[in-house]
C-alpha cells in the first residue's frame, strides 16, 4: 500500500482536537489550544474531548464517533490528541480505516497515541506524526514546537542527533514505526503490529521499571522480530525505575543486549520522549539512520505532508 501524505499546513487552517485516551482537564486544554492559536491556527475542539468514563475520556463508542467526525469534517485539517495515558487501543477495532484513507488528515500524538499512529499509517496507509499533544504542548521547548510546525508545513528541518549516542555502527534506510515502548510491544502479535521488514524502529517511555523495559524488549525481539528491522532509535526513556531489589542492569546494558549481535545500526538517546525535546518523527515515511563511529547521523526522505 502506498503511503497517503496529507496537505501540508498553513497558517489560520483549522486543527482539530479530540481525546482518545484519558480524560483532560479542561485548564489544560485550554493552555495548550492557546498554543496553537500562538503559532496562527484556528481550532476546532470536538464536544468528546472533556467527556469521562472513569479515567477515560469518555466510553469507546464516544471516541471513534469523534475521530470519524473530525476525520469527515471539510474544515479540519489536521487532528491533535488532546492527551495521552490509557485506552487508545480499544478504539482500534472500530475504526473505519477506509473512511480515514479516503479523507487523509494528519494525526498528531504520542505516549498512548502510539496504537493509533501504528493503525493509521499501516492499516489506513496515511502518514502520522509522533508528535506533542495538547495538553504537552506547553511544556514542550520552542525547538520542539518549532520543528513540529515546519515538518507540518511540508519542510524537512535538521534532527539535532548531536547527543545522540551509537550503540552500533551502519547505515540503514527504512520506513518508521514505533513510538511508546509499552504501548508498542502491546501490539506485537496483533492485526495493528506494523511490518518490521525494512522498518526503522523508535522507542521512548516514562516513569518505567528497568527490569520492565528488559522485559518488554526480550518480548519485542522475538515478536517483531528485531531481526527484520533496518535500524533502531532509542529516544529518551525519563525517569526510569528501580525499586525493590536493586535490578543492576542500566539502561544502556539492556538496550545494547538486546541489539547487539543484529547487525544493524542503533542508537540511544536521542532527542523525543516525554520531556521538553521531542523532535517529531511520522510514522510511515522513510528516513535515514547513518551512524559512523560516535556520530548519528538521522534525516527524513519523505515528507509526511504534500505542498
Amino acid at each position: 500500500m502506498d503511503l497517503i501524505r496529507p496537505p501540508a499546513l498553513q497558517k489560520g487552517d483549522t486543527i482539530g482536537i479530540v481525546a482518545p485516551s484519558s480524560y483532560i482537564e479542561s485548564d489544560k486544554l485550554d493552555m495548550g489550544v492557546a498554543v496553537l492559536r500562538d503559532f496562527g491556527f484556528a481550532v476546532k475542539i470536538h464536544p468528546q474531548t472533556l467527556a469521562r468514563e472513569n479515567q477515560s475520556a469518555g466510553a469507546v463508542n464516544e471516541k471513534v464517533s469523534a475521530l470519524h467526525q473530525m476525520f469527515l469534517d471539510p474544515e479540519v485539517k489536521a487532528i491533535f490528541a488532546a492527551g495521552g495515558g490509557n485506552r487508545s487501543a480499544h478504539i482500534l477495532d472500530n475504526l473505519d480505516y477506509d473512511l480515514i484513507r479516503c479523507n487523509p488528515k494528519l494525526y498528531v500524538g504520542f505516549s498512548d497515541s502510539t496504537a493509533l499512529l501504528a493503525a493509521i499509517s499501516s492499516r489506513a496507509g496515511v502518514a502520522c506524526i509522533h508528535g506533542p499533544v495538547i495538553k504537552s504542548l506547553p511544556r514542550t521547548g520552542k525547538d520542539s514546537l518549532d520543528f513540529l510546525f515546519l515538518l507540518l508545513s511540508g519542510k524537512l528541518p535538521h534532527y539535532p542527533f548531536e547527543k545522540a549516542i551509537a550503540l552500533q555502527g551502519g547505515t540503514a534506510t527504512g520506513r518508521l514505526i514505533g513510538g511508546n515502548l509499552g504501548v508498542f510491544s502491546a501490539l506485537a502479535g496483533t492485526p495493528w503490529q506494523p511490518l518490521a521488514e525494512g522498518s526503522i524502529l523508535f522507542l521512548e517511555d516514562v516513569n518505567e521499571e528497568l527490569s520492565r523495559i528488559d522485559r518488554m524488549l526480550w518480548h519485542l525481539r522475538r515478536a517483531l522480530p528485531f531481526s527484520k528491522l533496518a535500524g533502531i532509535v532509542f529516544g529518551q526513556f525519563s525517569d526510569t525505575q528501580d525499586t525493590g531489589r536493586p535490578f543492576g542492569y542500566t539502561l544502556e546494558d539492556i538496550l545494547r543486549e538486546h541489539t547487539a549481535d543484529l547487525g544493524i545500526p542503533v542508537a540511544m538517546n536521542a532527542p523525543f520522549g516525554h520531556g521538553e525535546t521531542l523532535f517529531a518523527l511520522p510514522p510511515g515515511c522513510h528516513a535515514t539512520l547513518n551512524i559512523a563511529a560516535t556520530d548519528v547521523g538521522f534525516r527524513l526522505e519523505t515528507s509526511p505532508v504534500l505542498l
